[in-house]
């Protein structure tokens, strides 16, 4: 094995064997940490949708104060309701503005149908607010509600994904996230109790035995949820036992005894003493310390999530500073070893294989090295300077060549091809054609009355109609279209791919340029020139380019007897 390939695959080796460990231990941190910042991206909108949902239950207590109110309605009810109308719609823009910001999302979220729902429920509110008191039937007063409480979990849907993302990244947090939306379940809960009341308090009549049946239900609920969040917690801090103990004494003392004053009027056949405005202005006040709790579970969740997420990010760091350090020193010592030892006799042998392979690009480096490679290289830079001059030699050889093989094919007056290089041309399309059955045309034409130029002007005038002739054609051609000098005065030109009847009219339009271009001799005399044409086409195997071009002449001929300037085609 040669000594550079066993140096490549030993180093390349130990590049792996380091880099892959390296990998490894750089990856998991890496992940570690895009994992800890995406769960904090998740926890902040996870926040974001739970005020969201809280904001739309918030919003159902001015709701039933106006569905109870009297007409005309009363100002102070209405602009409680536009102010918490206002609040929703700045929470819900707070949430849809990070749903489109913040791209570490987990799962995009659509608010159009929570959008959809909350402008059909307020549409619904205004329409039976406007109505008289008495129109508002219990059954228009229930489905009214019941499209305020189908909002609460469309927002609650958004909070699921975002929670599971955060409790992946940050498995110490997932019981505190957990009673986090115990607490937005028990707040939208303890909204519902009060709201299950609107119907009774807006039209005085007692509840009926379903209403009666749902309190209780919604008791029970509440009263799971509560011992839900009471469980024992991984390090419930005492700040997050006073806020349970208030919740304790606000809401479930105060807060659901007004709720069982109003029932235990129902069943007494007494007069509620207050509307759905004046309860909601008791009852409403009493659910703020579960948002309390909310937000205090939500603020040891991201306590615990930003501790998490500076441990990983420091263990990034330590491992990237690692690799960087362990990769440095091996490069360092790889490098040290290659260029005091291998480099050297690797760099001699690769310029030998460079000269031997014809590569003079480069001059072998390191000849003034005053060692016996010095003296290599130095050889090796005269061979170098040798085989460059050998090689531009050659090259010069080629050129000539190639110039005096152009100068065979072409006419050196008017720069087109000669007859010989033509007839080489055309037997080899004339081949094609053979092979692809098509037809193939000759134009053959001659300038008029040359012989009178000479004569009359001289032969250099006679040169420039050539010259000029052979312009105009060339320029009307197309590419693949063959133009040669036949000889004397007399052109050819090859289209390809031309039947007779499109050669004739090639050949018509070429005589009109050649007839509409003027020559100014030097003498300043203008003289016009005309050329007759002969088209003669031919297809099969038994087509030859000798007999193309006989016929082409008879026709030409013929275009001469009938005056010049026209296109005569054979027969």
């Amino acid at each position: 094995m040669k000594l550079s390939r066993l140096l490549t695959l030993s180093t390349a080796m130990l590049a792996v064997l380091v880099l892959g460990m390296l990998g490894h231990i750089t990856r998991d941190a890496w992940i570690r940490y895009e994992h800890t910042n995406t769960g904090l991206q998740a926890l902040r909108l996870t926040q974001r949708a739970m005020v969201a949902a809280e904001k739309l239950s918030f919003e159902r207590g001015p709701t039933n104060a106006v569905l109870g109110d009297r007409l005309p309605a009363d100002p102070q009810r209405q602009l409680l309701l536009q102010q918490a109308r206002a609040a929703t719609d700045l929470a819900l823009m707070q949430l849809e503005r990070e749903l489109q910001t913040d791209f570490g999302a987990p799962h995009p979220v659509d608010m159009a149908p929570l959008y959809r729902a909350l402008s059909a429920a307020r549409n619904s509110v205004g329409q039976l607010a406007a109505q008289n008191p008495a129109a508002r039937t219990p059954a228009l007063l229930g489905q009214t509600v019941d499209q305020m409480f189908a909002l609460v979990p469309l927002a609650l849907n958004a909070v699921t994904g975002y929670t599971l993302a955060s409790e992946r990244a940050y498995p110490r947090i997932s019981r505190t996230l957990i009673k986090a939306r115990y607490a937005v379940e028990l707040r939208e809960y303890a909204g519902r109790l009060g709201s299950a009341l609107t119907v009774a308090l807006a039209t005085h009549q007692p509840l009926t035995e379903a209403q009666y049946q749902q309190l209780q239900l919604l008791r029970g609920r509440l009263a799971q949820l509560r011992q839900l969040l009471l469980a024992p917690g991984d390090g419930s801090s005492d700040a997050l036992a006073a806020v349970i103990a208030r919740m304790d004494d606000v809401y479930f003392n105060r807060g659901q005894q007004l709720v069982e004053q109003i029932e235990q009027a129902s069943r007494a056949g007494r007069d509620y003493g207050m509307d759905t405005g004046q309860f909601a202005q008791r009852y409403v006040p009493t659910m703020t310390p579960i948002l309390a709790l909310r937000d205090e579970l939500l603020r040891e969740a991201q306590a615990q999530a930003w501790s998490d997420h500076e441990h990983a990010r420091r263990e990034l760091i330590i491992a990237s500073m690692s690799g960087v350090a362990i990769l440095l020193a091996l490069t360092l010592l790889l490098l040290i070893v290659r260029r005091r030892v291998i480099v050297p006799l690797l760099r001699a042998t690769r310029a030998v294989i460079r000269l031997g392979a014809g590569d003079y690009s480069r001059d072998p480096t390191g000849s003034e090295r005053p060692d016996e490679i010095g003296d290599m290289l130095r050889a090796l830079s005269t061979l170098r300077t040798n085989s460059i001059e050998r090689q531009q030699l050659e090259l010069e050889r080629k050129r000539l060549i190639e110039e005096l093989r152009q100068r065979a094919d072409t006419d050196y007056l008017t720069g087109i091809l000669n007859r010989r290089a033509f007839t080489k041309a055309g037997n080899q399309r004339l081949r094609g054609a053979h092979d692809r059955n098509e037809s193939l045309s000759v134009l053959l034409f001659d300038i008029d009355h040359f012989k009178s130029v000479n004569d009359s002007h001289g032969h250099e005038a006679g040169d420039q109609v050539l010259i000029r002739v052979a312009a105009v054609v060339r320029d009307q051609l197309r590419d693949g279209e063959i133009l040669a000098r036949h000889g004397g005065e007399e052109f050819v030109v090859m289209p390809s791919h031309c039947t007779q009847e499109q050669a004739c009219l090639l050949a018509e339009r070429l005589r009109k340029a050649i007839a509409s271009e003027p020559l100014t001799l030097a003498d300043g005399h203008i003289l016009r020139v005309t050329a007759s044409f002969g088209v003669a086409s031919a297809s099969g195997p038994q087509a030859a380019l000798d007999d193309l071009l006989h016929a082409a002449d008879l026709a030409l001929y013929r275009a001469k007897r009938h005056g010049r300037n026209c296109v005569e085609s054979a027969g």
